[in-house]
């Protein structure tokens, strides 16, 4: 009798178990919420030159640069440094201005920083920026879920940078990071980010090895 059919099916029911295991595992709430905190950064942050806003359009109420003028005000940053773009017509610089007169900041402390480009190609202009102003310690601040790939953009110990960079990840309304599979904003917001940090691994295996070697020649 010829029993090779039955080995194969036997072989085909054991990786259908292997893997309907598997996605059970992933679908159970310790698991997902495991995944969800995978993607938090945190350094410990002392004083420093200035305080580094990125810009995230899904940051509609501004809480990233209400963060900021807490930092401000506590003296742990000179300047606030702000990613520029155009919301209608209006800088966003213009916009954050106005947030900083109606909190009683100074907004002479505000600066603005224009950068093309993505990911890993944006973040080395935005340092080049940086350093041209002569400015060596930086705190970046950033939405919880976004901190772990700002880390690896701006890892001042692998580009071997004159500047040091602070990740602050600041928890933000918009994304649960505890139930982010229970909230359709949520999830897109985690698999967008997820998107981003494989685009950051792919432009580090097209860029990231010249620019290294560019920096060490400067």
């Amino acid at each position: 009798m010829n029993h090779r059919g039955m080995a194969g099916c036997g072989c085909l029911i054991v990786i259908l178990i292997i893997i309907m295991l598997f996605t059970g595992a992933l679908m159970h709430p310790i698991t997902l919420r495991f995944l969800g905190t995978q993607f938090h950064y945190e350094d410990r942050i002392f004083t420093s030159d200035a305080i580094f806003v990125p810009r995230f359009p899904e940051d509609r109420n501004g809480e990233l640069y209400a963060a900021s003028f807490q930092d401000f005000s506590a003296g742990n940053g000179k300047a606030i440094l702000v990613e520029d773009d155009t919301v209608l017509g209006t800088s966003i610089v213009e916009l954050v201005n106005k947030m900083a007169k109606a909190r009683n900041v100074k907004d002479d402390g505000i600066k603005r920083i224009s950068a093309s480009g993505e990911g890993l190609v944006k973040a080395q202009r935005v340092k080049e920026q940086i350093e041209k102003q002569g400015l060596r310690k930086i705190i970046i601040i950033v939405p919880d879920y976004a901190s772990r790939r700002f880390h690896l953009m701006y890892d001042s110990a692998r580009a071997g940078g004159k500047t040091l960079y602070l990740i602050k990840p600041v928890p933000v309304t918009y994304f649960s990071r505890d139930k982010w599979w229970k909230d359709s904003g949520s999830r897109g917001i985690l698999a967008e980010e997820i998107f981003s940090i494989s685009h950051y691994y792919l432009q580090r295996f097209k860029y990231g090895e010249k620019e290294m070697k560019d920096r060490e020649k400067r």
